[in-house]
């Protein structure tokens, strides 16, 4: 075959394959560079992760070695003192299982949490106990309206910002017998001590 003979088979080839890449629009195009650039990333991956084992000849000698890739699973511990209630007007307060504490909470409002109580969307991680009360450890969930918690807890607050409200002021009656010093009196760093 001479040259031109190639150079005219490759000159028909173009032309008669011209139509077919015109017809391409860049969407199309894009789209098939991505499918084949992903089903790269693939097999990539799939060549990239470690090999298990084989089970059952595998010594303990071996699977202390950091060549041997040895999966472990892992887990979050979920947070058992979350709970989320149907009715936002309540809340949720975790109680000791005291019998006088929990009197002296039911006294004041607070109720034994029930599983009407809780969202339907929540996933509760633990399960309600025998006597129907949701437990864990040695405290167990009670709910309380928000007015009885947070006066509560407006009363104490209160309480220690009255008892710390007059820190940098001296006090405004002198009691009698209380140790001062004389006007010429200036102790030094261990005097009141060189005598002992």
């Amino acid at each position: 075959m001479s040259n031109e003979t190639v150079k005219t088979a490759v000159v028909d080839a173009l032309k008669a394959a011209a139509p077919a890449v015109q017809a391409v629009t860049p969407e199309a195009l894009e789209a098939a560079v991505n499918a084949a650039l992903a089903k790269a990333a693939a097999k990539r991956q799939e060549a990239a992760k470690p090999k298990e084992p084989n089970w059952a000849t595998l010594t303990e000698a071996e699977a202390m070695s950091a060549a041997t890739y040895i999966p472990v699973i892992e887990h979050d511990i979920p947070d058992y003192m979350n709970m989320k209630l149907k009715d936002a007007e309540y809340m949720c307060v975790w109680a000791s299982k005291d019998q006088r504490r929990i009197g002296q909470l039911q006294a004041e409002g607070y109720e034994f949490l029930k599983p009407e109580h809780i969202h339907p969307d929540f996933k509760i991680p633990l399960r309600f106990d025998s006597e129907n009360l949701y437990t864990y450890a040695d405290v167990v969930c009670m709910r309380v309206h928000k007015r009885i918690v947070y006066g509560k807890r407006k009363k104490a607050l209160q309480i220690s910002l009255n008892q710390l409200a007059n820190r940098n002021r001296p006090p405004r009656v002198k009691m009698e017998g209380a140790f001062e010093l004389t006007p010429g009196q200036t102790p030094e760093v261990g005097q009141f001590y060189e005598s002992i």
